[in-house]
């Protein structure tokens, strides 16, 4: 019998979380696939049976690279094409041939090459921008070491772990899909003069717990904001607090550093790595009401926008399990 290959993998572990009864939404981000692919495996299972992750075979000549060669190949991908002397960490389909031509002596077109890779278990995406800056060990290292000692502390203090960022929601939307008339490409207003801008600031926890606070129209929060906003999380939590944000300019101004110093008894604050915002939970609070809550969002009135904006946070507020559930995809292992 043949090996399988990684995309038969993937299917056969689909079946069988299918059949467990485990959601079609917790697939898709278990394997990295598309919500529609599941969706299709779901089809395909009950329409041809449970073997049929397994691929029909297809004519054609042998292959020309052997599975030991596909694996190598595999490697060279995954260390970026900057490592293998082009000029950006892009790879497209002719500089896979030509990486295959090198270092395997075969010749490739680009549509043989979109097999190999599919067979390799890839598939065109956008990368996610990672900032030059990041020190990658020191990342390890935190994820490693300083979060669970900070886990630690607060259960051996009894303490409330806060994770705060900033955001802002402007009036030029988040243009999303959305379902139209086949033919007839949908439009939706959009404010093309001044544009209206929201800051805001938040802390989230890890049960779902929200707390924010809105700026006014068009300013930023400052240092005094911030502290507000401080005072206002010691008004709310009881107990002692473990605070978690970024390396900010505004959180290394000399009046934000002193509070915490001067709540010192309620309030200690632990700095993520700098350029790491995919550890930081609240994140993806933003990314929620950004893309969830307020897609294709074009408000027209100052009113409308501090409306929308509020109404989608204390919605936010009042579903803390549905907060928990999206922190939950941060990258830091966090309570169940």
């Amino acid at each position: 019998m043949r090996p399988i290959s990684v995309r038969e993998e993937r299917r056969r572990l689909a079946y069988r979380w299918l059949r467990k009864g485990v959601s079609k939404a917790e697939i898709a981000r278990r394997l990295d696939v598309a919500y529609k692919t599941v969706w299709a495996w779901e089809n395909r299972q009950r329409t041809q049976g449970p073997h049929s992750w397994r691929e029909a075979p297809h004519p054609g000549g042998p292959r020309k690279l052997n599975e030991k060669q596909h694996k190598r190949l595999r490697e060279i991908l995954l260390e970026g094409a900057l490592a293998h002397g082009y000029a950006t960490d892009l790879w497209t389909l002719k500089r896979v041939a030509e990486v295959i031509e090198k270092e395997f002596g075969e010749e490739y077109t680009q549509s043989g090459v979109w097999h190999v890779l599919r067979d390799l278990g890839m598939s065109a995406q956008v990368p996610i921008p990672r900032a030059l800056e990041r020190d990658e060990a020191y990342i390890r290292h935190w994820k490693k070491v300083q979060w669970p000692k900070i886990q630690r502390e607060a259960r051996r203090t009894g303490a409330t772990t806060l994770f705060l960022d900033e955001s802002f929601v402007q009036s030029e939307p988040n243009v999303r899909r959305t379902w139209w008339i086949e033919g007839r490409r949908p439009e939706i207003q959009v404010r093309q003069g001044k544009r209206m801008k929201l800051s805001l600031i938040s802390a989230v926890g890890v049960t779902g717990q929200l707390y924010f606070e809105v700026s006014k129209m068009n300013e930023n929060f400052d240092g005094g904001g911030v502290m507000d906003f401080l005072r206002h999380l010691l008004k709310e939590v009881h107990g002692k607090i473990i605070l978690l944000w970024d390396n900010g300019t505004i959180h290394r101004r000399k009046d934000v550093k002193a509070f915490p110093w001067e709540a010192r008894k309620r309030l200690k604050t632990r700095r993520f790595p700098a350029y790491a915002p995919e550890l930081n939970p609240d994140e993806l609070v933003w990314s929620a009401l950004n893309y969830q809550r307020l897609p294709n969002f074009c408000p027209k009135t100052e009113e409308e926008i501090r409306e929308g904006v509020e109404r989608e946070l204390r919605w936010l507020q009042a579903h803390p399990d549905f907060v928990a559930g999206g922190i939950q995809h941060a990258d830091i292992p966090l309570p169940g």
